[in-house]
This record gives structure tokens, C-alpha cells and sequence, in this order.
């Protein structure tokens, strides 16, 4: 009886680490990133509404800048969440 045990405690154990391997069918992600463009441009003067349109970061987010001279500004909401802004140039997050 414990020998029976056993041993499906170690099939159950080698089919979940092969259902998790991501070998062969689509098990894993292929490229888990989405590209998201910052196209909204930051005000002079940005009120929280304006501040709540902007795009939020999250906390694995990357910043690319797609031109050289590209400037973001970068604020926080009453929430505590990073909102993001375009100054100028051309930018987008990687997430």
C-alpha cells in the first residue's frame, strides 16, 4: 500500500512538471510583452484629470525612447500610481 502510494505520488509529480515544461505544444509564451505607445502629451500645467488620462505604469514596465530627444514626465496620482506623459519625441512601454 505505501509502495502504491508512492509511486503515484512521483507519476503525479513528473506529470505536473511536464505539463509546466513548455516543451513541445504552446505551453509557454511566445513573447509575453505588449507594446504600448505614449501618445498622450503632458499639459503645462496638468490637473488631476489630466493626470488620470494619462498612461499608468506598472511596477515591471520598461520606458523606451524611440527618438533620441524624447522627454517623458512621470507623476503620481491620489492612488499612489505612476502616470506617464509625453513632452516630446516619440516613447512607448514595454510590458
Amino acid at each position: 500500500m505505501k509502495n502504491t502510494i508512492s509511486i503515484m505520488t512521483l507519476v503525479l509529480i513528473t506529470i505536473g512538471f511536464n505539463a509546466c515544461s513548455g516543451e513541445g505544444g504552446d505551453a509557454s509564451f511566445a513573447n509575453g510583452e505588449t507594446i504600448i505607445p505614449i501618445t498622450i502629451a503632458c499639459e503645462t500645467t496638468p490637473t488631476a484629470t489630466d493626470i488620470d488620462n494619462y498612461e499608468t505604469l506598472l511596477s515591471a514596465d520598461a520606458i523606451v525612447k524611440d527618438d533620441d530627444n524624447t522627454t517623458v514626465s512621470i507623476y503620481h496620482d491620489i492612488d499612489g500610481n505612476k502616470k506617464i506623459c509625453l513632452v516630446s519625441g516619440v516613447a512607448h512601454i514595454v510590458r
